[in-house]
């Protein structure tokens, strides 16, 4: 079974799911690599899906959200079985 959030991948959440969709179309755009999953159970806070993306792709996931004022709610990586602020 493939793990949908593997050790070299970063969650970000985000507060709507209008945002989340936004947030998706500028990335794809940008060319930056993700994928739209739920968010995990304990997490999510208003909108049910999170963004997936390399965290070696943070930098340039970051600045094409400043650009357009789409940042995430927060951004997650994931340590064994526990989620960390990343």
């Amino acid at each position: 079974m493939q793990t949908i959030v593997a050790d070299n991948h970063l969650l970000a959440l985000f507060e709507t799911g209008h945002k989340v969709l936004k947030a998706e179309k500028i990335l794809k755009q940008a060319g930056i690599k993700i994928r739209l999953i739920p968010a995990p159970s304990g997490l999510s806070k208003g909108c049910t899906l999170a963004i997936r993306f390399q965290s070696t792709d943070r930098r340039a996931f970051e600045k094409a959200l400043a650009a357009s004022e789409t940042a995430p709610e927060s951004i997650y990586r994931k340590e064994r079985e526990n989620w960390l602020a990343a």
